[in-house]
């Protein structure tokens, strides 16, 4: 049984636990659930899924064919220091769900939100995947598409639709491949220029954030179902915002909305693409004057 392995070190925050959420760990059913994502954002079908990563159903059960392993974490030495930010900040639109996740406490703070509860950017793991038994040709090349996609663009944990758990991966291919294959799926993909790059994460999320929260979430309320997601009905969003890791150690960053029919429910599904409507250039938007901000 031949093992690939991966080499990642995560380039944001990563908010992803177990049982003990004040605790956060790298966890292979994430993996494994955003490879299932990507499988059929890509176009892969609910039986071939089932055939690729198993399936407990009492009348079709089947073991996955695919068996993950993480090892060799290494963490940097310094504590996670919590972020200091205002509600009518940016970035607390990322933030906020992080921080009161797990709680109802009107103003508490949740159970992740402490120093162990979320694995700091510079964390480095292998990623170990080996196959249990082969599959056909059509199957395996569109996993390798999900993989590949998943190495350059994925993310695991809480929020990643919005930059956090994101991660670079060093035996990742070229990232315009991936892109031009995307784009071939029916992906909408918008790079931020204007500039290109950041010195940290943290002035890329700010930026990425502003961009969310004084635009797209502008023309699409969160108590609406629209391709951003919405809580009623619950349903995740199509459009992702995902930080890259630059040759030189800045960090980019970009965002895609997947094909609207292969990852959200009719309610929330609209005509035309939303991502095609902006173009992240120039300088962040800035929030209205004298308005009520909301989450």
């Amino acid at each position: 049984m031949k093992t690939e392995i991966y080499d990642l070190e995560f380039i944001t925050p990563c908010f992803c636990a177990g049982a003990n959420q004040a605790v956060a760990e790298i966890r292979v059913p994430s993996i494994r659930g955003e490879l299932r994502w990507w499988f059929r954002a890509l176009g892969g079908n609910r039986r071939d899924e089932a055939r690729l990563f198993g399936s407990a159903a009492h009348d079709t059960g089947v073991s996955s064919c695919i068996r993950l392993v993480i090892s060799d974490i290494v963490k940097p030495a310094e504590a996670w220091t919590l972020p200091k930010f205002s509600p009518n900040a940016p970035e607390s639109y990322v933030w906020h769900y992080t921080r009161v996740s797990g709680t109802t406490g009107k103003g508490a703070a949740g159970p992740r939100w402490q120093s162990q509860g979320a694995i700091l950017p510079g964390t480095t793991f292998k990623l170990h995947l080996a196959w249990r038994r082969p599959v056909e040709k059509t199957l395996q090349s569109t996993f390798d598409a999900a993989l590949s996609a998943f190495l350059a663009l994925g993310a695991i944990g809480l929020r990643t639709t919005r930059g956090l758990g994101a991660f670079h991966c060093k035996q990742i291919p070229d990232l315009n491949a991936v892109i031009s294959t995307l784009e071939k799926k029916s992906f909408v993909i918008k790079r931020r220029t204007a500039p290109t790059n950041f010195d940290n994460y943290e002035s890329a999320l700010k930026d990425w954030a502003a961009w969310l929260r004084y635009q797209l979430r502008r023309d699409c309320k969160a108590a609406k179902p629209s391709p951003l997601g919405s809580s009623t009905p619950r349903q995740t969003s199509a459009i992702r915002f995902r930080p890259i890791k630059t040759s030189n150690g800045r960090i980019s960053w970009l965002a895609y909305e997947a094909p609207a029919d292969r990852v959200l429910g009719e309610k929330s599904r609209q005509p035309g693409r939303l991502l095609q409507r902006y173009d992240f250039s120039g300088e962040a938007p800035q929030p209205p004057a004298r308005s009520r901000q909301r989450y």
